[in-house]
């Protein structure tokens, strides 16, 4: 029970994580350029988030 609940609250943090993430990539990638160094590596960190919430998700 005790991980079950670790589990949702880490799923919800990572879920704004990845919505604050995507939301400074927009930023990033129209000032900057998509193909920006700036913009890829928030890109990547994201898709690292987005991995770690995938294996939050299957544990539950």
């Amino acid at each position: 029970m005790q991980t079950n609940r670790h589990n949702n609250t880490l799923r919800k943090a990572l879920l704004v994580d990845i919505e604050v993430g995507r939301e400074l990539m927009i930023q990033i990638g129209l000032e900057e350029g998509v193909a920006s160094e700036n913009t890829i590596v928030i890109s990547q960190f994201i898709d690292q988030l987005l991995n770690r919430l995938e294996k939050v998700t299957e544990t539950n």
